[in-house]
């Protein structure tokens, strides 16, 4: 079956936001985990929710790997989802957007 628009769209801001938590979670500080509240339970529950693609961007020998994956994907969802609401020629205005 073949997904309408609406439903392409829909799964693409579900993508954006998983890859957008996990380049967020690259960037934490572990100082940040220690003292702030909101950042410790944000980072347990992507742990929680995401167990193998955490313990990949964990580890020396794949994170740096990972991180550019993740990174590359935020990139290309958000500039589906631009061109898809304001336009190509906007979209590649702000791309790529790796703010978390």
């Amino acid at each position: 079956m073949k997904a309408t628009k609406n439903q392409l769209l829909k799964e693409i801001k579900q993508l954006e936001r998983k890859y957008e938590s996990f380049v967020w979670y690259a960037r934490k500080s572990p100082t940040d985990i220690e003292t702030i509240e909101g950042v410790r339970l944000e980072a347990n529950r992507l742990e929680r929710e995401y167990p193998d693609e955490i313990l990949s961007l964990c580890s020396p020998a794949t994170g740096n790997w990972t991180h550019g994956f993740n990174s590359g994907m935020l990139a290309a969802t958000r500039l589906v989802i631009d061109a898809l609401d304001n336009g190509i020629e906007e979209a590649y205005e702000f791309f790529p957007d790796l703010n978390t």
